[in-house]
């Protein structure tokens, strides 16, 4: 029986971020599931590392800056049997990587799926928007010599986001199984316009295990923290999006301190996020209530971490859907439609937004949750049996596709 060649590219692995690589390591789990004896190659920002941690074939990560070998991405997918596009947000995000990737394949003739992506309600702004300088300048001076009947800023936009939605049409339209991460991304795709072969699956991160405890090296204050019979609050703030309202961020999160709750800043992106934690924390008047779980994590680490919590409350997607997988109650920031789309089926509705953050909504929600877990439990079990069912389903299209190669 021949072994099917799988090459896992588009999304920008190897790059710290915890809820890439939960997505990776679940969807590599997947994959030997359900083709066993497949050969996974894996495009990441760290080979080596990546190789190690899940036994797979690793090339450098391909798509995204800084320079990478166009030759040797073309030749990767050629030599594949299937290139998959595993996860993300980055129908919305950075759609113009994959779509390219996709492309080669197609042109190659390597099956192409898609699996588990996610979608935004509006396109990336920094990519499909005209940003401050010279070239919106010179648009908004044709705007006025055109006495307003032509916003040249918006034509612009407009017809960048067009052809944006008009390939993200025609490329999925050509792969050989499209599953999408939730109903939500499956309207804002047909929204783009039709797309009759997608399904529905959901994120692959629900199957994401604990990390053994006692092997989770944690400086003595961490331990003792997270050890600690007190209620513990876990927080995330991408900085990606920075809050708006950082003051009132940290003035809301010593009142909790001094209600003696404990903060554990849970860094989703170290090398990111990790800095501004501990710029929150040194802001807050009660930072002896608090800790930020430093270093390089792994997916199952942070989830062992989240499930030594009373609460997250988080901006970040992938830590509100490790908490849930755990039935730790959670509360969602909204940082593009993402997080509000993975709140609904649980009734919950953001605590406002990054540029907006609704800090009573914030205490009301956390004074609910922290107090009635065992119901917020009864609630996530369902969720993610749903979400486990809507997986298997996928699963089974996936093993049709790769018994056929």
């Amino acid at each position: 029986m021949k072994s099917v060649d799988i090459f896992l590219g588009g999304v920008p692995f190897g790059r710290n971020n915890v809820g890439d690589e939960a997505i990776l390591e679940c969807v590599v789990g997947i994959l030997r599931e359900v083709s066993p004896g497949c050969r996974i190659t894996v495009s990441t920002d760290r080979p080596r590392e990546t190789a190690e941690r899940l036994g797979v074939h690793a090339v450098p990560l391909f798509g995204f800056a800084p320079a990478y070998s166009k030759a040797e991405m073309e030749e990767c997918i050629a030599r594949a049997d299937v290139f998959m596009w595993p996860g993300a947000t980055g129908l919305s995000d950075y759609p113009e990587i994959p779509l390219a990737m996709l492309e080669v394949a197609h042109r190659v003739g390597t099956r192409t799926v898609v699996w588990g992506v996610g979608m935004n309600d509006a396109l990336n702004p920094y990519i499909y928007s005209v940003l401050p300088g010279k070239k919106k300048v010179l648009l908004s001076l044709l705007s006025a010599l055109a006495f307003g009947r032509v916003d040249f800023v918006k034509a612009m936009e407009r017809r960048a986001e067009a052809r944006a939605k008009a390939k993200i049409v025609e490329e999925l339209n050509r792969c050989d199984l499209v599953v999408l991460r939730d109903p939500e991304t499956l309207a804002a795709v047909h929204a783009c316009g039709d797309v009759p072969g997608a399904l529905v699956g959901a994120d692959s991160a629900e199957l994401l295990t604990p990390a053994p405890w006692e092997g989770i090296e944690l400086t003595r204050e961490a331990r003792e923290m997270l050890e600690s019979s007190a209620r513990k609050i876990g927080l995330c703030i991408s900085a990606q999006r920075q809050i708006a309202h950082e003051k009132e961020l940290v003035d809301f999160l010593d009142r909790l301190a001094d209600r003696d709750y404990r903060i554990v800043f849970l860094p989703i992106n170290h090398s990111t996020d990790a800095p501004l934690m501990e710029k929150l924390r040194g802001w807050m008047k009660n930072h002896v209530h608090s800790v930020v779980i430093g270093g390089h994590r792994t997916p199952r680490e942070i989830l062992a971490i989240a499930g030594r919590l009373d609460l997250v409350i988080s901006s970040r997607l992938h830590l509100l859907i490790l908490a849930s997988v755990l039935h730790v109650p959670i509360i969602g920031i909204s940082r593009g439609s993402k997080v509000d789309n993975f709140l609904a089926p649980f009734g919950h509705i953001s605590a406002g937004s990054v540029d907006a953050c609704d800090f009573d909504h914030m205490q009301s929600e956390l004074d609910r949750l922290i107090d009635s877990r065992e119901e917020f439990a009864e609630v996530s079990t369902a969720v993610h049996e749903m979400l486990l069912q809507r997986l298997d389903a996928a699963k089974a299209h996936l093993a049709e596709l790769l018994a056929a190669c």
